[in-house]
C-alpha cells in the first residue's frame, strides 16, 4: 500500500488522505477514528469516512456525548 505523509495527519494511505481532503476531516476526527480503528487500519478508517459522508457529503463523526 502507498503511504505518503501529512502535516496535519501524519501517515495516511493515498486513498484515506483523498477522502479527507473530500469530506473535510478535522485532525481531530482523525484522531478519534485512529482511536475506534486502530492506526494501521487505513482501509477501514477510509470506508468509515466515506460511510458517514455519503448523505451530506460532509464527514460527520458519531456523537461523542
Amino acid at each position: 500500500m502507498k503511504m505518503v505523509y501529512d502535516e496535519w495527519y501524519g501517515e495516511l494511505s493515498f486513498a484515506q488522505r483523498a477522502a479527507y481532503r473530500k469530506f473535510n476531516v478535522a485532525p481531530i476526527d482523525h484522531d478519534d477514528l485512529v482511536r475506534e480503528f486502530g492506526e494501521h487500519e487505513h482501509a477501514k478508517i477510509t470506508k468509515a469516512v466515506k460511510d458517514r459522508s455519503a448523505e451530506s457529503g460532509m464527514y460527520r463523526a458519531p456523537l461523542r456525548w
